[in-house]
Order: C-alpha cells, then structure tokens, then sequence
C-alpha cells in the first residue's frame, strides 16, 4: 500500500510540474505535440488534438515536447517554441517550478489549516540553551496572559523579545527571552502514544494508541524525549517498556528495529509516534503560515545545495526516487498531515532543483534563453542540443547510481 501510495504521489507531482509547462505553452499558442510522464518508451498514451498523452517507463521525471523546440528543425512557425519572444520563453519554462512551488504552498496549507499545528501544552521545560531560563521551569504567563501553548511563544519570539512569567522551585520569576531565542528552549513532551505504525515492533508487542509511558527497562521515564533518546542508543537491542493504560500498569517487551542516523551511526526505533495537541487557525493565518512554511523550505533546500557543492555536507544524506519513495510511504504511516508536509517539501525540492542551471533542467534553459537575450543572438544549435543531451545523459547516469545507492542502504538499515 505504501509503495502505491509513493508512486501516486510522486506521479502527482510530475505531472503538476509538467502541467505548468503544458498550459503556459498553450496560453502563448504552442502547440503540444507530447505530454508525458516518465521519460522511454510508451507504457499507455492517448491523443486528443495536436497532443499525445503519455505514461512512459522510466519514472524519473516527465517531459513536454513541443513544435519547434529543436533549433536545427525550427521552421519559423508561429506556433513553435523557439519563435516565441524570449520573455515567454522563460515564463513556459519556469512555470513548472512555479507550478511546483505553488503545489508545495497549497499542500502545506490544506495541512496547516485541517489537521493544525502542533502546539505542546506541557509548560515546563526539558532543556534550555538560554541563561534565564533552565530545565524545570515552568512558564504561567506569556506577555502578562495565561500560557496557551508553546507554538504562540515561537510564533511571537520571531516578531520580536517576549516576557515569560515563570514558576522555579516556588519562587516566581520575569524573564525577558530574546527575539529568536525561543528556538533555543525546548519544552517538556508528555510521554503518550499518539499513534502505532502498523508491522513495527512496537504494534507487534501490543502498544496502543493513549498508553504513557512510564519507564523503560525500569529507568522511569518523566518526558518523550527521554524515551527517544533512550531507544534510539539501543537498536537492535531487547527492551522492557512499561505503560499507563486505563489506570493498570502493563510491561512490553520488545526487540528494537533500526535506521541509519544523521550521521551514519545504527537508531533504535520502535514505531510509535507521540500524541500532541494541535492548534487550528483561521483561513488567513493559515494561509500566512503556509507561505511562511514555503519560504523556510524553499531557503533551507537552497542551503543544503550550497553545503554539498562546497564540500560542507556529506552525499551520504542525498536520496534518490527510492529514498524519497521510502520516506513518502512512512509518513502516510504516520498520518496524512505527514504525508501531506513531506509531498510540500518535495514539490518545493522539485522547484529548487530544476532552477539549477544545470543542462538538461529548467534552469540551464532559462540561463540560455536569458545569453541570447543579452548578446541579441541564438546559440549555435548544434552546441544547444549537445549541451542539453549531455545534461540529461549525466542526469540519468546520476538518478541511476542514487537509485542503487538507496536500495544499498535500505537493505543496510
């Protein structure tokens, strides 16, 4: 179920980028002579008009073949590509990131606005890396009103300082946190079980959903972060995790499974997922919070892409369709908002990427198209197609080799 669910989703998102490509070139009158998903030969295809609708074997990606998008065969048509001034052009070819981060944008808020965010309830806090504020306090007040939530403390630290009443060992105290500091006190997450992922060990030794946990191999247990950290320095290991449920106490026992960690070190998981309360909030506000989400997403990915070109990042975090399909298929275990944030942030990493001025993706046809704009003349064609076939050589080459770089480390995990 989840290998269909990440070819759904992964086709979904092709197509939508495909789709801003397809309509801009038929809103400056280009004809469309092949809309496909996947590159090779032709699984299924139909024609309607002047176009043929295709699904093809290779799930790597997808095309739009348009009339007089080959300099050599450019007959001067005013329905070809290559006549078309050159702002339209760029706009045809930048529509499918635009069309993907549009698609990030709208997924984020159908995320934010029906399922909310997350907002931790627990006032005390877990750590802290600001001085004022330590592990055991707990915050009364937020800008003289009631605690509501830890989410309205981030959300308004961003804007700027923000006054904390807090409760430390009876005494009660003022603090002023910073503006940006809030990201640095981390609260305390009751430890319940929100949800089981199903074929885990954790549903394999009877967890249920609304069991706290209150100590493993008999080390109690005060918050979710202690119950992570402990599993996670434990995979492959035997535990004894011992629950609240209905007022009895009751003892697990399980055998740990595992993942590769950020750095290349064996997790321990169980597969549980942490109950938390959720703040719902209104059209605009979510609508702010999804472009905010886009931004930070867009931002990060592009951070990411400086750090591997510059060597500051290690290719071992970089995955391929495999990778991405795995990831896709456990976050629709864990529930649809998951699902729905991770196909937000991959739509907007299709968007990123294909700005890449790189041949082959849409950023190098963009970079083109701007060169002749600049010097009033056309690339040689010759050297534009070879350029281009080059680029989708080596992008293939590359998808390959992730492709089989993943599977290694599926069946390493």
């Amino acid at each position: 179920m989840n290998i269909l669910i990440a070819i759904l989703v992964l086709g979904f998102l092709i197509l939508f980028h495909e789709l801003g490509h397809f309509l801009f070139a038929r809103l400056f009158g280009v004809r469309v002579e092949v809309f496909s998903i996947g590159f090779g030969p032709r699984i299924l295809s139909f024609r309607s008009g002047d176009t043929e609708y295709a699904i093809s074997a290779i799930p790597f990606g997808g095309y739009v073949k348009m009339a007089g998008d080959d300099p050599e065969n450019l007959k001067g048509e005013a329905y070809e590509f290559l006549s078309k001034p050159v702002y339209q052009k760029i706009l045809i070819v930048l529509a499918g990131p635009l069309f993907n981060f549009l698609l990030g944008f709208l997924v984020y808020f159908a995320g934010i606005k029906f399922y909310g965010i997350q907002n931790i309830t627990n006032p005390v806090v877990y750590r802290s890396e600001v001085e004022d504020v330590r592990k055991g306090d707990v915050v009364i007040q937020v800008e003289g009103e009631p605690f509501r939530g830890w989410y309205f403390i981030y959300r308004d630290n961003e804007k700027g300082d923000t006054h904390l009443k807090l409760v430390r060992n009876s005494d009660t105290l003022d603090v002023v946190l910073r503006k940006g500091d809030a990201s640095k006190v981390e609260p305390v997450i009751d430890p319940v079980i929100g949800k089981v992922i199903p074929g885990t060990p954790a549903a394999e030794a009877g967890l249920k959903e609304g069991d706290r946990i209150v100590s493993v191999d008999g080390k109690p247990i005060d918050s979710w972060q202690e119950f992570v950290e402990y599993v996670q320095e434990r995979p492959e290991q035997h535990i004894t995790i011992t629950v609240l449920r209905d007022g009895r106490k009751l003892n697990f026992d399980l055998e740990t499974a595992s993942e590769m960690g950020p750095e290349g070190k064996k997790i321990g998981k169980v597969g549980v997922v942490v109950k938390t309360d959720y703040y719902y909030p209104p059209p605009g506000e979510a609508l702010y919070l999804a472009w905010e989400r886009t931004v930070y997403s867009s931002a990060l990915i592009f951070a990411g892409l400086y750090k591997l070109v510059t060597g500051k990042a290690s290719l071992q975090g970089v995955g391929g369709p495999v990778m991405i399909g795995k990831m896709i298929g456990e976050s629709a275990s864990v529930g649809m908002q998951m699902l729905l944030y991770i196909t937000g942030l991959i739509s907007i990493n299709l968007a990123v990427l294909n700005l890449i001025p790189f041949p082959g993706l849409d950023g190098s046809h963009i970079l083109i198209f701007t060169i002749e704009a600049l010097v009033r003349r056309r690339i040689n064609p010759r050297l534009y197609f070879a350029i281009q076939l080059t680029g989708v050589i080596i992008l293939l080459m590359l998808a390959f080799a992730i492709t089989i770089f993943d599977i290694w480390r599926i069946l390493n995990f």
